[in-house]
């Protein structure tokens, strides 16, 4: 039984969820940042085994804070941002929230890297802040 699902601006990459996300969260990475060409990613945080995605992806890895991959996964055809990858924590993706067909249901619970927000952008949702990563 799938709960969420979702894809790409083209419809090339078709996913689905069949657990509700562990975490809903903005993201004020600057990797997130450019990658959304906003000032934050709202990202919901899943195991990758309750999520099937069809389609074909490419990624582009970076180091992330723990000195390991963090790979970045888009179509292939629209470079539609899809999820992402940690090789810290290879059980759990975060999916791009706006990709979801439908993300009315969200809440995102709290706010990372909020040492790399931008300036001109105002929190004022009363969410917790993290300066960094959040312990899990």
């Amino acid at each position: 039984m799938s709960l969420f699902r979702g894809g790409c601006l083209c419809g090339a990459i078709r996913f689905e969820g069949r657990e509700a996300p562990l975490h809903t969260f903005y993201c004020h990475c600057t990797d997130c940042q450019k990658e959304t060409g906003g000032p934050f990613a709202t990202e919901i945080y899943v195991k990758v085994e309750s999520m099937t995605v069809n389609g074909d992806l490419v990624g582009y890895d970076v180091i992330g804070d723990s000195g390991k991959a963090v790979t970045r996964k888009f179509c292939r055809i629209c470079g539609c941002p899809i999820l992402t990858e940690f090789e810290v924590e290879p059980v759990y993706i975060c999916i791009k929230a706006c990709s979801l067909d439908d993300a009315s249901w969200l809440k995102p619970e709290f706010h990372l890297y909020v040492k790399s927000k931008q300036p001109w952008y105002e929190i004022s949702d009363g969410l917790p802040q993290y300066q960094g990563d959040m312990e899990w």
